[in-house]
């Protein structure tokens, strides 16, 4: 049905909202959405008018990159993390399977028969250990969210591990934006075998505005780059994810 060899593509924005820097961040989701890159959106939102106007940017951006967008408290950080980078491969590889079937039989998913609909479930599941992943984490090193900033950098760990535990290949890479007093976004780490997490915690510094959408942009350059690169070497489940 679906060739395993397929890779999946997401972008994890993790924010408070509000983008005050560079271009509009839902175009940039709609340019990612395009190119087969979901964009899923973590909201750490304050309270009040500026928690609202963050909240309706996250969903805004969700929307528009064809992801998930999740408004939470720090805590739930990394649950959601997990959470939302699972349900985005099922409904890719759902909308996948269900467009081969309407091309093969005429018919997709929902007009099968219940033992065939539960074979195609069990396609779907096992594609899901299998196939590649590609993840790029953008995080928000705004000013707005200096306290929110080492609850981040576990959530980034734990969703690594998690990662690392699957079948099939698995690369993630993390930008920050705003990178430094030079630059709107800092590339943490390209796609690489082994995630640095002391690096990782010297570049989460709280500074300056919000630039969201060249965050995204840079993100999907990211995977271009990715793609052009010839004998990469991408994490295997059995590869060490995480060190310190």
């Amino acid at each position: 049905m679906m060739e395993t060899k397929g890779t999946i593509r997401q972008i994890l924005v993790i924010t408070d909202g509000c983008s005050n820097v560079g271009g509009d961040p839902v175009e940039a989701a709609q340019r990612a959405c395009k190119q087969g890159i979901s964009v899923n959106v973590i909201g750490v939102v304050d309270k009040g008018e500026t928690g609202l106007q963050g909240k309706e940017e996250a969903l805004s951006i969700a929307d528009a990159g064809g992801g998930m967008c999740r408004i939470v408290q720090p805590t739930d950080l990394s649950a959601t993390a997990q959470m939302m980078t699972h349900q985005t491969m099922q409904s890719t590889l759902q909308d996948v399977v269900n467009q081969e079937l309407l091309q093969l039989m005429g018919k997709g998913t929902e007009d099968l028969p219940p033992q065939e609909r539960s074979r195609v479930i069990q396609v779907v599941d096992k594609l899901e250990e299998t196939v590649t992943l590609q993840v790029v984490v953008a995080v928000d090193t705004s000013a707005s969210m200096r306290d929110k900033l080492v609850t981040v950098r576990e959530a980034i760990r734990d969703l690594a591990l998690s990662l690392q535990a699957r079948e099939g290949l698995s690369q993630v890479a993390v930008l920050v934006f705003p990178g430094s007093a030079e630059e709107m976004v800092g590339v943490v780490h390209p796609f690489e075998n082994q995630l640095n997490m002391s690096l990782l915690e010297a570049m989460l510094i709280a500074r300056g505005g919000t630039p969201t959408g060249p965050a995204i942009d840079e993100a999907i350059a990211l995977f271009s780059r990715q793609r052009d690169v010839a004998g990469n070497s991408p994490w295997h489940a059995d590869d060490p994810a995480v060190s310190e």
